[in-house]
């Protein structure tokens, strides 16, 4: 609990840090799409810029809208679901360029510690993936699953919006963005290409229960690697993260902004669950990848409420000195 003194002069909620809040999010936007921009034009890189014109269009709407409810027709509830889809989406066309260009330093690869940390919890991937395969009812629910996370997120945005919750918006959507530059970060100098790369198992295994990543979607990230694949465009997005699993992240980020809303925590938190259970079979992850996903999750969710407590904090006390 943060104290604030009597002196310091209080603004409501909605306008705490709001635009500042917005902005710094915004700034972070701006530099990756800088970094991104000097990595591809100092290298061999070639990015297909029209694949950036619907996360423009989009975003510029949505960014217009959130200035309508902001100045024209205050609605804090409207202006914050917009404004944070806005900055949600340009973020993640940025991070998703980033991630690429950062798997094409190709450091040396850490399966093989992966592998043996899954050992050393038990866990043996091959008979995992093994025994949902002998059940196809588990496969096609697995798939099922493992493909909402994207939709969760958006969803997250929307209800918590429309529920007026808006610091947990706030706070779930930088979450986001943290999540993911640390995924991003550790999986560029502790890179991994994940159970299913490494082990290498049989096609008729593999094909069996026909995951949503299988050895050729799994292809990109070596060919990344290696400098055979060059060529970066956002219509065909594919994610390269292994290790930590930014899926899990994801998932249990989705779980602890719903946590103690009542009708919805449950519902997701067991959805969510088994997403993270559906890593090993259709991320084709290893085990401790999903885990490491878990952590990332709860480093971000908390560094994001610190964040915006010392904005407003600051803000607060910077509106009362004049500063």
């Amino acid at each position: 609990m943060v104290e604030i003194p009597a002196t310091t002069k209080l603004v409501l909620p909605s306008a705490i840090g709001e635009n500042h809040q917005l902005m710094a999010k915004a700034a972070v936007v701006a530099a990756i799409f800088a970094v991104d921009t000097i990595w591809i034009l100092g290298s061999d890189f070639q990015f297909h810029m029209q694949s950036m014109l619907t996360v423009i269009g989009i975003t510029v709407v949505l960014a217009a809208v959130a200035w309508f409810y902001r100045t024209k027709r205050p609605m804090e509830r409207f202006e914050v679901l917009c404004s944070e889809t806005a900055i949600l989406l340009a973020f993640s066309a940025a991070a998703a360029v980033l991630s690429l260009l950062m798997t094409s330093l190709d450091m040396p690869l850490i399966d093989d510690k992966l592998i043996a940390a899954d050992a050393a919890l038990g866990f043996d991937w091959l008979a995992y993936v093994g025994f949902v395969n002998e059940r196809p009812w588990l496969g096609a629910l697995s798939s099922a699953v493992y493909v909402t996370s994207l939709s969760q997120v958006a969803l997250t945005v929307v209800v918590l919006g429309l529920m007026g919750r808006s610091e947990r918006v706030q706070r779930f959507v930088l979450a986001v963005m943290l999540g993911a530059l640390i995924c991003i970060a550790i999986s560029a100098v502790l890179p991994a290409a994940g159970a299913l790369a490494t082990i290498r198992p049989p096609v008729e295994f593999v094909t069996k229960n026909q995951p949503i990543v299988d050895l050729d979607y799994k292809q990109a990230f070596f060919d990344l690697r290696s400098g055979a694949a060059r060529f970066i465009s956002l219509d065909e997005p594919r994610g390269v993260i292994a290790f930590p699993s930014y899926h899990a992240t994801l998932s249990a980020l989705i779980v602890l902004a719903f946590f103690r809303v009542r009708g919805w925590f449950w519902p997701l938190f067991a959805l969510n669950f088994a997403v993270v259970l559906a890593t090993p079979i259709d991320g084709g992850h290893h085990l401790v990848d999903a885990l490491g996903g878990i952590v990332v999750a709860f480093v971000a969710w908390g560094l994001a409420q610190k964040f915006l407590v010392a904005r407003r904090v600051a803000f607060a006390r910077g509106g009362d000195t004049g500063r």
